[in-house]
Order: C-alpha cells, then structure tokens, then sequence
C-alpha cells in the first residue's frame, strides 16, 4: 500500500467517523420531532381507511367530498365523539369529588380510630393518627401546591403544543399521503419501487391494526370494569368504565390512574366493597398486560405474543410511557422490513442454488462424446 492509498483510507475513515457523529448529533437533537412523526404516521394509516369512506359518500346532485373536507369532517366527529366522553366523566367526578371532600372528616375520624385499634393491638407499628389528624388542613392549603401546580401548567401547556402538532402532521400526511409516498420511492431504483411500495403498504396496515387493537383493548377492558363493578355494587360503573377504558391508551399509567379513580369513589363505601374493589383492580391490573394485551395484538397487528410483551417491556425501559406507545407499532414495522430481507436472501439462495445445480448437471452432458447415446 503506497502512501497515497494510506492517507486516502485514512481520511475516509475520519470522514465517515464524522458524518456519524454528525448523523448522531442531529438524531438526538430532533428525537422530539421524529417521535411526533412516528406517532402521526401511525393515526395516518389508521384514520385513512376512515377518510377513504368519506371520499367515496355522494353527496345531493352526486358532489363528491375533496379530501381535504373528508379529513376535515373525521376531525370534527372525533372531536364530538371525545367532548362527549368527557362531559361523560368530568361532570359525576366534580360532584363526586364535592361529595367526597363533604365527607372527609367523618372518613379520616373512622379511618383514625379504626388505626388507633391496630396501634393498640399491635405497637410496635408506626402511628399514622398523627397524620391523618392533619390531612384536612393539608388538603385546603392550596398554597403549599403553588410550585407543583404551576409545573404541572407548564406540562401541559407543552403537551398540548404537542397534541395539536400532532393532529397538524396527521392532516397534511392524510392530504399528501400519496405524493409523499411517490416522493420516497424516487429514492430507489425503479426495479425496486414495486417492492418497497408493498412493504410500505404492510407497515401502514400493521400501523392501522395496532389502532385498531388499542381501541379494542380500551372497549374491552371497559365493558370487564364496568360489568364487574356493577356486580360489585358501586355507584357509576358505566363512567368508572369509561375511565378505565380510555386509562388503556396510556401505558404503565393509565391503568392506575383508572384504579385510582374507583378506590377514591369505593372511599364512601362500605368497607368490604372497598376491599372487593382493590382486589378485583388487582386482577385487571395483572391480567391487562399479561393476557389482554399479548393476545389482542396478535390477532389483530399479527405479532406474536412473546415479541409483543418483549417489545412493550423494552420500550417503557427506553422511553417510559411515550416508549411503551410506540413500542408495538415500531415492531411490528421492522418485523415486516426483517421478513422482506429474510424472504430476499432466502430468494437469492434458492436461485443461486438452481443455477448451481443446472450448471452440474449440464456439465457431465458437456464432457460425453458426440455419438454416445
């Protein structure tokens, strides 16, 4: 290798190092962006069936809907259909918070002598009678909350910016899905568009399905809690359902926030119910992740339920709630991308492997005389 090979190879290897690093620097700057991406593809491959169905509708005098209003007006259903579920749940949770603040101090008197009978009989446990004496006048100092309220205000001012960045990137991608996707395939060769078209066309359909699945995971679990506290005799059992229901689109969170809701509404009740509704929490909370969701997302994204629990598990390490989200879709899109280049080089054996044996046989044919028969 002469001198001038060398310093050439060498300054590639930097060149490369750098352009990486650089690559690198620019990911890490802009993950914020590429997550919103990621999660408006996937409400794209799943709201365009839906804006399809809108196109196709005749309107008096056969007038067609444009795309653009077609989107438009999926917005505005989803939109009513959200106010009302709301308005479903905030209204009872004011008056039942009202309610349950009336009634704090005939709780926290119960729940202080019912302490003060385990201290006696056993104590060496901590009292916790002390506290509980002061948890009203904690509760109405507003005050002391002042830092935390105004961060939780700053959050989500920031994930309300986020949300309708979101809902932005979604419409543009429903509107120019098809020039976007005619834009992507120029950068391959053109023998290859067709290939990379239906693996697009694949990911997208895994995309929809996991929607699909969430929102089955949601009704299902909310018919489960909803049937089982109506058993159980709480009041709302339909809006605690609810609640849980729409719990099941945040991962790892949203179960317990439902949770919490129903234990804070069984504190007015009598104390058995309130057992009976942690325990039957418990259950849903344990059977939720491990049988729910593993089997829903096979049968409808098509992963199998193994892959699915070890992509939910990796995700929430990486990236908490936000990365058991995306986990799911993310893989089953590679899973598409792995088995297009495993059925590729799969492809490649086996052809190279038939020419192989068609040159052996061809070859003793090519080395017996002219008049051997």
């Amino acid at each position: 290798m002469t001198q001038r090979q060398l310093v050439g190879r060498t300054a590639t290897v930097i060149g490369m190092v750098v352009l990486a690093w650089i690559v690198f620097w620019f990911v890490a700057h802009v993950t914020e962006i590429l997550i919103l991406l990621l999660i408006s593809a996937i409400l794209a491959a799943g709201l365009g069936p839906m804006v399809a169905t809108l196109e196709r509708w005749r309107l008096p005098r056969g007038v067609q809907l444009a795309r653009g209003v077609a989107i438009l007006l999926l917005y505005l259903g989803l939109f009513a259909a959200i106010g009302g579920v709301l308005s479903m749940i905030v209204v009872p949770a004011v008056n039942e918070t009202a309610a349950f603040v009336e009634k704090l101090p005939q709780l926290t008197a119960s729940v202080q002598r019912w302490l003060t009978e385990i201290h006696r009989q056993f104590p060496w446990l901590p009292s916790m009678t002390t506290i509980l004496q002061h948890l009203p006048q904690q509760l109405t100092n507003v005050s002391m909350y002042g830092t935390t309220a105004a961060g939780v205000a700053v959050r989500f001012a920031r994930d309300f910016a986020a949300v309708v960045t979101i809902l932005v990137f979604t419409f543009y991608m429903l509107l120019e899905g098809a020039q976007m996707k005619r834009s992507f395939l120029a950068l391959f060769p053109v023998e290859e568009h067709a290939r990379v078209s239906q693996v697009l066309e694949h990911i997208g359909a895994k995309f929809g399905g996991w929607l699909r699945a969430q929102m089955l995971l949601s009704f299902t679990v909310a018919a489960i809690v909803a049937l089982g506290l109506l058993l159980l005799g709480m009041p709302f059992p339909a809006l605690l359902g609810v609640v849980a229901g729409l719990g099941e689109l945040i991962p790892m969170v949203g179960p317990s926030l439902g949770a919490a809701v129903a234990i804070l509404v069984g504190l007015s009740q009598p104390l058995w119910r309130l057992i009976a509704v942690v325990a039957f929490y418990v259950v849903i909370m344990n059977v939720e992740p491990h049988v729910l969701v593993p089997r829903i997302m096979a049968r409808v994204v098509g992963m199998s339920p193994l892959l699915t629990l070890v992509a939910l598990l990796s995700g929430i390490k990486l990236l908490g709630i936000l990365g058991g989200l995306l986990a799911v879709p993310i893989a089953a899109a590679l899973q598409v991308i792995v088995s297009e280049v495993v059925s590729e080089i799969q492809g490649t054996s086996i052809q190279t492997t038939s020419e192989e044996r068609a040159a052996q046989v061809q070859e003793p044919r090519a080395a017996r005389p002219a008049g051997h028969r």
